[in-house]
């Protein structure tokens, strides 16, 4: 800190902060002639990293503790002293959220000498440079539709709606957040509208939005953090975070920092903050995690993503399918990598407001790529699709008959659903490939029931919505055995019928021109599963074993189609042949 003013060199004093007491960070100097003022915080690295971010939307994820708070409030501070007459919007999804919170530091902190006009009933606070700073709830999307602002601040921003967010961004136009281009004399250049309106041509722009909040699922995951075309991690994070380059949007990065990262909390904060704290927990709010978030049905599925590849063509493959109308109907297709044990969804295909005949086309467009043999049994659908759903008592499944595409149906009961998709994810046996994106988002967002009257918060039953990629992909692990290394394969075509068992054949061979295959279907019977494991033995040209104690009385029983005529009188009355041709 500066020691003396760097304009007159007098001593600092304390400054006076808008709640009327000693402001936390500020002085000012004590010569009254002078006006300066001096903001003494100083930036933590990862602090410092988000002050210098030249991006227009910038999420300010972190665990308890890592400083979130004042560093978006110091943020604000550099964006209403370098805007004047700009507007600045803060808030949350509940006006408490922000009262007790950034607004009450920003009145102990900001010098009153500053302010020039607080309306406490509408909630906002002018500037001597004209900047002004509200307060709202985001509560109401449609209540934000009204405001033009050069920078806004949302707080705890995982519990306000996505729409809000949406609404703000709208918003963040307000030109006084701009520098114009000039030409060579000093004169804005201008560009023309189509109405003959002159444009001035922007030439530095600092509108600023921050999203602040502790990791989790949902659009500050999706709208942010895994569009954003720089993520900066600060601390602990272990987390490895992919962004689809075509998705990345330049106006957007984001911050992750863990609780380690601020060097000034006491010693024993982490260890006393986790002590019988669920796994789930320590990992979203100390170490921010955005692969943990409380009551997701499927916590680790994040971790089970991976880049896309071609399937290659001897992977057996499995399809489900859960039919909607209003809702999606989705179909997901996997295949099985033998050698590594382990399920790989690959591909995903939805389609609302589809009729029977549509539904079937993209069913087969769907699997186009799949062989004849190449399904491991016949496409599941929703259980509940068996039951008669029309006039005519005829079922959907008989529907898709009519198109030559016969259904099973999937396993009915929820709870050992979850068991056996969790299992998969937690021993590593399932891959999704990340163009499966609108399966992705499924499982980030499907979380248990609320219920305030159990410890846990949750009722163990999870909410039916937005789940039809997750039903599905739940009836093809239910048809899996628990490692998919061991599998045992059907013979399935494109219209799902094994074609092995089920194909209108009676299961008996026709009896005619297959003598060489009996010959050889005998000597494969004769030998162990594994040749490998053979014994030999010493046989003469007649195939009796000559180092068997019994071969001389096998001499005596020999076969007549193997004995000279003259030997037929000395032979069994029935031979093993005729045992077996009667019993034939």
């Amino acid at each position: 800190m500066l020691e003396r003013c760097p304009r007159c060199g007098s001593e600092w004093k304390t400054t006076i902060a808008m709640n009327k007491s000693p402001s936390e960070f500020w002085k000012e100097c004590s010569n009254p002639a002078c006006n300066t003022y001096l903001n003494t915080y100083v930036p933590q690295a990862h602090q410092f990293s988000f002050h210098e971010d030249p991006h227009t939307f910038t999420g300010n994820f972190g665990g308890y503790g890592s400083g979130k708070t004042l560093t978006s409030r110091e943020e604000i501070y550099k964006h209403i002293f370098i805007t004047p007459n700009g507007n600045t919007l803060i808030g949350a999804n509940v006006a408490s959220q922000y009262e007790q919170t950034i607004k009450r530091e920003i009145e102990a902190d900001l010098p009153e000498a500053f302010v020039k006009n607080i309306n406490t009933q509408k909630s906002y606070v002018d500037f001597i440079n004209g900047h002004r700073l509200m307060y709202r709830p985001y509560d109401d999307p449609n209540k934000l539709r009204s405001y033009n602002l050069t920078s806004f601040l949302i707080v705890e921003a995982s519990e306000v709606k996505q729409q809000s967010f949406v609404q703000l961004k709208t918003r963040l136009r307000n030109m006084a957040a701009t520098v114009p281009q000039l030409d060579e004399n000093g004169d804005i250049i201008y560009k023309e509208a189509a109405n003959g309106v002159k444009i001035p041509v922007v030439k530095n722009n600092w509108q600023k939005g921050i999203i602040e909040s502790n990791p989790s699922a949902g659009w500050i995951k999706n709208d942010v953090l895994t569009v954003s075309s720089d993520i900066y991690k600060h601390g602990d994070i272990v987390d490895e975070y992919y962004v689809d380059p075509d998705q990345a949007d330049p106006a957007i990065s984001t911050h992750v920092t863990s609780t380690s990262a601020n060097e000034f909390l006491p010693e024993d904060f982490i260890e006393r903050n986790t002590k019988n704290k669920p796994m789930w927990w320590v990992n979203r709010y100390i170490y921010g995690s955005f692969l943990y978030a409380e009551g997701k049905v499927y916590p680790k599925s994040n971790a089970c993503i991976i880049d896309d590849f071609d399937i290659p063509k001897h992977w057996k493959r499995i399809v489900a399918f859960d039919y909607g109308l209003s809702d999606d109907a989705v179909f997901i297709a996997g295949a099985v990598d033998i050698e590594k044990g382990e399920l790989v969804i690959y591909d995903e295909a939805r389609t609302k407001d589809n009729n029977v005949e549509m539904l079937a086309q993209l069913f087969y467009e769907f699997t186009e790529d799949i062989p004849i043999g190449g399904w491991i049994c016949p496409p599941i659908i929703d259980p509940k699709s068996g039951p008669k759903r029309d006039y005519e008592k005829k079922s959907l499944t008989d529907h898709f008959l009519d198109y030559g595409i016969s259904f099973i149906p999937g396993f009915i009961n929820v709870d050992a659903r979850i068991f056996r998709l969790n299992t998969y994810f937690e021993s590593g046996k399932l891959k999704i490939m990340r163009k499966c994106k609108d399966l992705i988002w499924e499982l980030d967002n499907y979380k248990f029931k609320t219920d305030e009257s159990v410890n846990s918060g949750y009722t163990g039953k999870p909410v039916d919505k937005d789940n039809h990629g997750i039903n599905a992909l739940e009836w093809i692990t239910m048809e899996l055995p628990s490692n998919p290394a061991d599998l045992l394969f059907g013979v399935y075509n494109k219209k799902g019928v094994n074609i092995a068992v089920n194909s209108g054949y009676t299961g008996k061979p026709v009896d005619k021109d297959n003598h060489g295959i009996n010959a050889l279907e005998w000597i494969t019977m004769e030998l162990p599963s594994n040749p490998a494991d053979l014994l030999f033995g010493v046989y003469n040209k007649r195939g009796v074993n000559i180092a068997d104690e019994r071969a001389e009385e096998e001499k005596k029983t020999a076969y007549w189609a193997l004995a000279d005529d003259e030997e037929r009188d000395e032979l069994m009355s029935e031979t093993p042949f005729d045992i077996a041709y009667n019993m034939w």
